[in-house]
């Protein structure tokens, strides 16, 4: 029999932990451990049976200890584990029945809720959370503003183009720096006929003069065959690195993401080299201007669209929980709980007869880790589709991702990770109390939650209470 199990992120550690439990539970000491656990649990209830004239309840127990045992341990199941993120699928034989069945069971009750309601709010991949995570377009689309020339061929190349080609021709034409300031594809702008004057000259990188329009089909000519591969890998590698093919996933998804929260519909190749201009622009006029020995309006208009880049700063260690920390604290929950079969099938088999609550907490934490990722997904469409309103309108009021709206852009998006990070923390809250299946659980991790912030607190002044005289009451009027 197969089980189909469905992790998260962390396919291969959880075939590395079935993998151990397997090891474990059939080795000759762990054998030893459950007689020893046995014997243990049928002294004591023998013990009691005999001092309360109660021989059925030893008799019970071994009842229970052997089908706990017969049920749990000895029948063997395959689990097959499904990695959502990586798409792979690793299978372990010989899997213990009682770890085998219930983490499949409660695993495919979290994908099933996850896929319905991605599939109920008809998600592109872009913005489910089940294969990228969190606030996945909002991280994709800020990574692709801040992208430039990753190579130091392709950096001279675009520093060289800038300072002796666009740069004159923004100081010599004011009316071409507006232009590329509102422009939403800088680079079909610069390489429109008649935009860049011919007669200017650019060195090349092996010394040789070349005039302008030659210099601005080389440096297409190394972003077509060098640069933009790089680029993709760079950014595969830093939104999608668990991916055997990070390229080809950036090729599908960041054209969705900026459609989905720009209006922008364009293909990669033509987003990067946008952004690659976007990012080298900036730099390339504060270059000039530095060269120059002379504080320059137009470049310092343009570096002002970069300057919005600090404030990712404050919002970093939240995007980092939202990205990063709650996912693997979710994955370190789900091997921990995991692996903590043998010592539950330890407890249960001293219990007896009352090891139902032993295996009720025990079913409760695996219903409980795996109900994060269903939240989490309506947690992810509720911030991206908040976003996708007010960034289609910067979009439209500024051309797209211009220069003027770069920053801006920017710091929505940083911002938005952000928020998801500060609210990420109550998605286990409410799970545990969905699982516990009692506002009870809710109020007491809420209170623990919030003891950090009540400590700083003063505590109120304690008031006198009047005195009061009790009436006399007899014995009997209590007892009647």
């Amino acid at each position: 029999m197969v089980m189909d199990y469905y992790a998260y992120w962390n396919g291969g550690q959880i075939r590395d932990l079935f993998e151990a439990l397997v090891s474990i539970c059939s080795g000759s000491s762990y054998e030893g451990l459950l007689k020893t656990a046995v014997l243990a649990g049928f002294l004591v209830t023998l013990t009691g049976a005999l001092l309360k004239w109660q021989g059925l309840a030893s008799k019970v127990y071994l009842f229970a200890a052997v089908l706990f045992y017969s049920v749990m341990l000895v029948p063997k199941v395959d689990v097959a584990i499904h990695d959502e993120r990586s798409a792979d699928v690793y299978v372990v034989s010989n899997v213990p029945f009682g770890v085998g069945f219930f983490a499949s069971a409660t695993s495919k009750i979290g994908h099933f809720l996850t896929e319905s309601f991605e599939t109920a709010f008809s998600l592109p991949d872009a913005e489910r959370f089940s294969k990228f995570g969190l606030v996945y377009p909002q991280r994709a689309l800020n990574s692709l503003l801040a992208a430039g020339p990753v190579t130091p061929e392709g950096r001279a190349l675009t520093d060289r183009v800038i300072a002796d080609c666009i740069g004159p021709e923004l100081l010599d034409h004011p009316d071409k720096a507006a232009e590329l300031s509102h422009s939403g594809d800088i680079w079909a702008t610069i390489s429109a006929d008649g935009w860049i004057n011919p007669a200017r000259s650019s060195v090349s990188s092996d010394g040789t003069v070349q005039r302008c329009d030659q210099a601005l089909q080389s440096l297409d000519q190394h972003l077509n065959t060098v640069e933009l591969d790089f680029l993709s890998k760079r950014l595969g590698t830093v939104l999608v690195p668990e991916r055997i093919d990070p390229a080809d996933v950036i090729r599908r998804t960041l054209p969705q993401s900026e459609a989905l929260l720009l209006g922008v519909s364009r293909s990669l190749e033509q987003s990067l080299k946008h952004s690659v201009m976007l990012t080298a622009l900036p730099r390339g006029m504060a270059s000039i201007a530095a060269q120059a020995g002379a504080p320059l309006d137009l470049a310092a208009k343009y570096s002002a669209s970069q300057a919005n880049l600090t404030s990712e700063i404050n919002y970093r260690t939240l995007a980092r929980l939202a990205e990063h920390s709650l996912p693997k604290i979710r994955n370190c929950v789900e091997f921990i709980v995991i692996a903590a079969f043998p010592l539950m099938l330890l407890l249960m088999v001293a219990a007896g007869s009352a090891a139902g609550a032993v295996f009720r907490s025990f079913f409760v934490l695996l219903i409980w880790f795996q109900l994060w990722a269903p939240l989490l997904s309506v947690a992810n469409y509720l911030m991206i589709s908040v976003d996708a309103n007010p960034m289609n309108r910067i979009a439209a009021e500024f051309g797209g991702s211009t220069l003027l709206a770069a920053g801006i852009i920017r710091e929505a998006g940083a911002t938005s990770q952000a928020i998801a990070g500060s609210i990420m923390p109550l998605i286990p809250v409410i799970a545990f109390a969905l699982a516990k299946g009692s506002d009870m659980a809710f109020a007491s991790m809420s209170t623990g939650l919030m003891a950090p912030a009540q400590v700083l607190l003063p505590a109120p002044p304690l008031k006198r209470l009047p005195e009061t005289s009790m009436p006399e009451t007899s014995l009997q009027e209590i007892h009647p």
